[in-house]
């Protein structure tokens, strides 16, 4: 045991003389090198005078250091104005209101697209397309469409893409248009469920009775 501790103890001299060493070696070159490097370096007032102005004549006066305080708040202040600027030039809901592709020709298509993104769309601009088109089938699920608009733009009913007709009117029975959305809804689905053909004359009755639910609803309270 005590042979141990006597080759450990030795160990441990030699390792700390060896490190002592190459410290010392290792602190001489380091010196020698610091040495080498001053010699030819002129320390006289002149040329340091001299070096400090051509660092100041590179760094020009409107040059900022963006890891400066006083840059970086210079920046956040710029960017504040121009989303400010922007805000009030395009209006807060165009402004971050998701853009919808605006859609050129009325087909079973470009209509369920709308019905897809129906917020997003002007229905009203669609429905008188559809209507100069002479397109009077597509024009009655558009205006159909519209009414379900404004019913959830007054916040009477909730949209929802998967919801039925049926979901509507049960939302919509306390209020005091609900018989005539129910009847609209019948015409409505008559019409497109069942294919039906529509005359002009059937399209400007079929309008007026829309148009009288949409002014009803316009009045209403949520």
């Amino acid at each position: 045991m005590l042979h141990r501790i006597f080759i450990f103890l030795t160990f441990c001299v030699l390792t700390n003389t060896i490190c002592s060493q190459a410290i010392d070696n290792k602190y001489e070159s380091y010196q020698q090198e610091l040495t080498t490097a001053r010699d030819g370096i002129d320390y006289s007032n002149d040329v340091i005078e001299k070096k400090e102005k051509e660092k100041a004549k590179k760094h020009k006066p409107f040059d900022f250091d963006f890891s400066n305080i006083a840059g970086a708040l210079i920046i956040i202040i710029l960017i504040i104005l121009v989303g400010a600027i922007l805000y009030f030039m395009i209006g807060r809901d165009n402004l971050f209101k998701p853009k919808s592709k605006k859609i050129k020709e009325l087909n079973l298509e470009s209509v369920e697209q709308i019905e897809e993104n129906l917020e997003e769309h002007d229905v009203a601009q669609y429905l008188q397309q559809a209507i100069d088109n002479k397109q009077y089938r597509i024009a009655i699920r558009l205006h159909y469409l519209l009414i379900i608009k404004e019913l959830s733009a007054k916040k009477l009913i909730k949209w929802k893409r998967d919801k039925t007709n049926r979901n509507y009117i049960y939302e919509t029975e306390s209020h005091p248009f609900s018989t005539k959305f129910k009847k609209s809804t019948t015409i409505f689905e008559k019409v497109w469920y069942g294919e039906r053909n529509v005359t002009e004359q059937d399209f400007n009755f079929i309008y007026a009775q829309f148009h009288e639910l949409n002014s009803e609803i316009n009045q209403s309270q949520a």
